[in-house]
Formats: structure tokens, sequence, C-alpha cells
């Protein structure tokens, strides 16, 4: 799990070498779902490297009971390119996560993530709230 941390969201080390190749990874909302590595790769985390430099992890818990394992603490990066729908900022951008894992044979075969979005809005002086309510459709009152 400290490598799928340590070596994939803040290095630049393949899935493959932590996750399994037939995994499933549950993200949030403008992330998503990958059912293998090569998706993991290439629709989450290419992504994010792609919209961070001089990335870091600052794990505040790490813990495994059995074969589940769970993270929580922060992504740190500079912000240089659009991530989730967010142009960059050119700030550096620190985004609190929780992660959970279950581990089958020394390789996590599957992961799911909740990430603080209205905090990583917040640091760049949007409102994630006030986004999200004016792309919602009101109700048609008859």
């Amino acid at each position: 799990m400290e490598g799928a941390l340590f070596g994939g969201w803040a290095g630049d080390e393949p899935a493959s070498k932590w996750w399994q190749k037939n995994m499933t990874f549950y993200g949030p909302g403008g992330i998503g779902l990958a059912q293998n590595a090569k998706e993991f790769q290439q629709h989450v985390l290419d992504p994010y490297h792609a919209a961070f430099t001089n990335r870091s992890v600052e794990a505040s818990m790490m813990f495994c009971e059995g074969n589940y394992c769970g993270a929580y603490g922060n992504l740190l990066g500079d912000h240089v390119g659009t991530w989730v729908g967010l142009p960059a900022s050119s700030k550096r951008l620190s985004l609190r996560f929780c992660m959970h894992f279950r581990v089958v044979e020394g390789l996590i075969s599957e992961g799911w993530a909740i990430f603080d979005f209205p905090g990583l809005f917040n640091q760049i002086g949007l409102d994630f709230y006030a986004k999200a309510r004016d792309q919602t459709p009101l109700p048609v009152e008859s």
C-alpha cells in the first residue's frame, strides 16, 4: 500500500507494480471507475501526474487488518495542468484523501478513494458547491 501511494501517486512508478492486472478502482465523481491496471494508469494516475509536478504524499494514518488496508492524508503538488476540469492554477495544492485497499497475494485487487474536492476548489478560490448548484437543472414547476 505504501508503494501504491508514494510510488504511484507521488512518483512515476507504473500501476502494474502495485496493482493486480485485473484490479478495480472505485474513484469519486470526476475520476470514476477503472476496471484494470491499464485503465487505472491511463485514466487516473496519468492525468494526475500531468496536472501536478513536485508531487508528494503526507500520510497521516496507514493501517492494515488482514488483507484490507487504509490510508488517510494529503496529496501535494504544484498545479500545472488541467485536472478534473480545473485549469492550472500555478499554486501548490493539498488534496485530502482517504483510500482503502483489498490486497491479494501482495498486490492491490480493489481500491476505493475519497477526495476532498470542496477543499481543493477552495484553495484556488472556487466554491465547489456553487459550481455544482449552477450545473444542476432546477426542477420545472407545473
